[in-house]
């Protein structure tokens, strides 16, 4: 059955997180702004008298996984999630790690510090479509020249398609990375399984970086 709208009560998923390993879209993005903070466009936060460390954000963290990952391989993060069952996690790794949790909305996000990577993994598609190009023109706003941009998207052939989050055409997501260097674009579409049952699955991989 077709509902209109997503449950966004995600604490479920994010506990069933624990113990999976780092996804392979961060660990890709990492060696690829890593590269690049090592070729000189760390000079800006050197000018502005930032912290040395490169800056990574992650919209969607649930319990830090990947947060974590970031923040041992040398960045500082700043972590954002809607879940605030997740928060005791969070706090426990700020206190390990240059980790920085936020519980909030993403689709209220319109503005974020300036990073060198912009981690976004399987969370963007819930955000309302009313909401997504407030928080894009944020994305695009903080993401240094150079900085890299891993980002999933859900496709217009996904089974949630016509729920309120955020579905789109290949042309759309091509629109979305207009000013980036795309490294990376992946379109793939299957049947599945979801946290809440089976499900046809439509998705982009993006890899990107800021021209």
């Amino acid at each position: 059955m077709q509902h209109n709208s997503i449950d966004r009560d995600f604490s479920g998923y994010n506990q069933a997180q624990a113990g999976r390993p780092v996804r392979p879209l961060a660990g890709r993005a990492l060696a690829l702004a890593r590269g690049g903070a090592e070729a000189g466009y760390a000079a800006e936060r050197e000018t502005l008298g930032e912290d040395a460390r490169p800056v990574a954000i992650e919209l969607g963290c649930g319990r830090g996984i990947e947060a974590r990952f970031l923040a041992e391989n040398g960045f500082t993060v700043h972590a954002y999630d809607v879940d605030p069952s997740v928060s005791g996690a969070l706090e426990e790794l700020a206190a390990a790690l240059p980790v920085h949790p936020e519980i909030v909305d993403l689709a209220q996000l319109r503005e974020l510090p300036r990073a060198d990577l912009i981690l976004a993994c399987a969370s963007l598609p819930f955000v309302p479509r009313d909401s997504i190009d407030g928080l894009w023109e944020a994305v695009r706003t903080a993401l240094r020249p150079g900085g890299i941009l891993a980002v999933d998207f859900f496709g217009v052939r996904d089974d949630w398609a016509g729920t309120d989050g955020t579905f789109l055409s290949r042309q759309e997501v091509e629109d979305l990375l207009d000013g980036f260097e795309v490294l990376e674009l992946v379109e793939e579409e299957h049947d599945g399984r979801s946290f809440s049952g089976p499900k046809h699955w439509h998705t982009f991989r993006g890899l990107a970086r800021r021209l």
